[in-house]
Parts: C-alpha cells; structure tokens; sequence
C-alpha cells in the first residue's frame, strides 16, 4: 500500500493554504462522540524487510478460505471460475472503472459491455438491459424508482422472501419520496398469493418479488404476473442467484415488466462481499425511464461497425431535474468478467451447470433427511438452496463443519424471527461440492 507522510510544516501550508487556523478548527464539525479519545498506539518505525516478516506472521493466523467447501450463500455464490476469465482480466487495457465517455478510444470496452447486454437480455428475455450497476441490492432500489416514474403512483409491495438486505436498500432509497412499502407475507416458503389479491389495489405502482426466494424457493411467476396486471401493477422479478437462469423460465416470458439481477456468479469470486455487478433489464416501451446507461451499436462514416454509449440520463448529462439516477461508476472489470465466462460456458455449459445446482442440492437435502437430525420445514420447490430444521445445536452443527473444512450454512433466523424458524439452516450448493463433499457433510452431520 502507498501513502505519503506529510511533516508539520506541510500541515500548516495546507491549513494555511484552505483559511483554517487549525486541524481543530478543521474537524470541529465532527461530533465529540465520534473522535477518537486517546491516541493510536502505532508502534515505532521498522525496516521494510521486518515489516514484511510481521505481516507474513500476521497473515499465517487466517484461515485458508480456498481449501474449504462453502454450504452458504444467502446471496453470494461461490462458483467455479475458469482460469481464463483470471488471466484475461489481468490484460492492462481493462483496469480501469472509469466510464468509458469516447467511444472512439473505447471500442473493445464498449464492445465487452454490448456483448454482455445481449447474453443478459437472451438469458432474460428482456429487450432493454442495463448492464452495469452496482450490486443486486442497488438495483432492485432502482427498479423500484423506475416503477414510480413510469406509473406516477407511490406505493410498493415488497415480499418478505426478498433478500433482507434488499429490502434494507429499497427503504433507505425510497425514505425521500415516501412510498408506502407494504409487506408481503409468506405461506409455505412462497409468497402468499392469497394475501397479495387483497393487498394490490389500483395504487399501487410494483410489487416486488424475488426468484428464487431468500430461501431458495421458485415461485409461480406466471401466477403472480396475471394478479399484478389485473390491477395496472408492474412486475419486479429480483435475481440474486443469476445461474439459476439457465434452468428457470426467462422473466420476459412470464409476464415480468422490470428484471433487477445480482451477476456475481457470472465468473465473479465472493470478493469479503464485493464488488460485484448488477443489470436491469426491461421492456423497449419504458426504455426513456432507465437508470444509467447503455451501449448501442451503429455504424461509423466509413460504414464500419461501431459501439458508442446512449441514453445518458445522469445529473451529469442532463438537467438534475430530468436524471433517472445518479449512477457513476462503471464496474467494467466485472462486466468483463461475466462476459468471458458467459462466452465460455455458452447456452448448454450454463445449463448443465444450473442442472447439477439443482440435482446437488435435492441430494444433499435427502442425504440430511436421512440422518434422522433434521426435518423439512416448507414443502415447495426450491433451485438450490433450502431450509432445514436441525434437532441438534446449531452451534455444534457450524463447529463440526468447521473442523472439517466447511463454511457453514446461514442460521435464519439471524433475518426471521418466527418461532418455526427457530434452529433452522439455510443451506446452499454450488457446482464446487462434489459428491463425495456431500456425502461427508451427511456423515459428519449424521455423528
């Protein structure tokens, strides 16, 4: 890491430089609660060669996290990455964020992103795709705002079985227009369609639902689609396991208006949570409505194929009062990432993955059953991830796990608070458990 100390005398220039008599004076907004009470206890100067010996000795206390099996997801997957989406990330050309403004000096970025839209809008089925935002969380806020453009009404459903974090982000995105954001129920690990026929009404602008569910459960988007017009409601489909497209029906064909999807399994690792890449896909007629920007293709003087960047609705393109959102950065080095695995894995490589996802967690879960120290707590269909109720302490379920080199699965109730939740894991399984991963988790958990 590079930093540069400044001595006392540059101190005084810089306060001297921006009017401030003192640095006291300079953080004097900063409340009193805030500021560190006693100073750091920074150890005195050392050689650069042993300050390398002391952090390669710190550094020997972590723990390997590549030599353990993951078992939990909750919205980070661990996926097999081919070494070729490593090695072309590492070509100079790419590092960079920056959102690529001159087409002219941007054409094979400009071209990784075009070519991404097009995989996500075939995956989808959607005909417009925004190809870079942040992250799933932020995107399904964004989606949100759309829907309030687009249908000038200010109240949201949001189901309970969307990630929680999600949910935390639409409330801290919405809190200035206030919005009404009902809560929809679950019944049976699905959402309660029940009790969504008598929340929807003609005010209300999306209802917002996640598939797979938080708790690994497919719900019946086809279903849900036809309630939600019937009363001139948009659709909101959230992804937050983008792979499990491989195998569910596309959003576009069951009626979905708005697609909001975490990438990160797309080629991405889990990154201590970030950063990650999320897209927006939706239809050609609420295209004026988009947050961000896309990458269009057009031809140049010369009738050469070109890519240029369009429909730059930001505050810094055009009046603050006409921006659709205030997204910057362009997470390009993930949009690449995705790309190159997309590419590689093609339409039946996606498949065959999304396949044994879902075949390596129906097994597992039968192998757990099996024991006898677990039992099912919603009956519905799920991807690849599930709920069990333990008979034992989850507490000695994650320490076994962990002595054997397992990360364990999401304790639930850390989100839901109802009692049946109680004792009760979320397990998740990717393409990197084999079968024999498997079988020793049954058998561990079985002693």
């Amino acid at each position: 890491m590079r930093y540069i100390p400044t001595t006392e005398e540059q101190k005084k220039n810089m306060l001297k430089e921006i009017g401030v008599p003192s640095f006291e004076a300079l953080i004097e907004s900063v409340p009193q609660n805030l500021r560190l009470k006693d100073k750091l206890n920074i150890p005195k100067a050392m050689s650069e060669s042993e300050l390398e010996d002391k952090i390669f000795h710190i550094a020997k206390k972590n723990v390997d996290f590549y030599s353990m099996k993951p078992l939990l997801g909750a919205g980070s997957y661990r996926h097999f990455i081919p070494e070729a989406v490593k090695f072309l990330l590492q070509r100079e050309e790419f590092w960079t964020c920056y959102t690529p403004y001159q087409p002219e000096l941007s054409q094979g970025t400009l071209q990784s992103i075009f070519e991404y839209q097009s995989y996500i809008s075939r995956l989808t089925k959607m005909e417009v795709i925004i190809p870079s935002i942040y992250d799933g969380a932020s995107a399904t806020a964004e989606a949100a705002l759309m829907s309030l453009r687009l249908t000038q009404k200010n109240k949201i459903i949001v189901s309970n079985l969307l990630h929680p974090h999600y949910r935390e982000t639409i409330k801290t995105y919405l809190t200035p227009h206030e919005t009404e954001i009902i809560d929809l129920p679950y019944k049976n690990g699905l959402v309660d369609i029940e009790k969504l026929k008598t929340l929807l009404d003609e005010d209300v602008a999306s209802v917002i639902i996640q598939n797979p569910n938080f708790f690994g459960g497919i719900e019946n988007m086809a279903e849900i689609s036809g309630i939600v017009h019937s009363k001139s409601a948009l659709l909101i489909n959230v992804i937050a396991e983008s792979m499990s497209l491989g195998i569910l029906k596309a959003p576009g064909e069951i009626g979905v208006d708005i697609v909001a999807g975490n990438a990160q399994s797309f080629g991405m690792d889990l990154n201590y949570g970030g950063p990650y890449n999320a897209y927006l896909g939706t239809r050609k007629q609420y295209i004026r409505q988009i947050p961000g920007r896309i990458v269009g293709e057009t031809v140049d003087v010369d009738g050469k194929r070109v890519f240029v960047m369009t429909l730059r609705a930001r505050e810094q393109d055009i009046r603050r009062e006409k921006a659709t959102s205030n997204i910057c950065t362009n997470h390009n080095l993930n949009v690449l990432a995705a790309n190159i695995f997309l590419s590689l894995m093609g339409t039946e490589g996606l498949y065959q993955i999304s396949l044994l996802n879902t075949k390596s967690a129906h097994y597992l879960e039968n192998l757990l059953l099996q024991t006898g120290k677990f039992e099912r707590v919603f009956d519905c269909p799920f991807y690849n991830e599930f709920l069990l109720k333990s008979k034992d302490d989850i507490s000695s379920i994650n320490k076994k796990l962990l002595g054997n080199n397992f990360v364990p699965p999401l304790k639930i109730c850390e989100f839901y608070q109802e009692k049946n939740l109680n004792n009760v894991l979320l397990f998740a399984v990717t393409e990197v458990l084999s079968r024999d991963n498997l079988n020793l988790v049954a058998k561990i958990l079985s002693e």
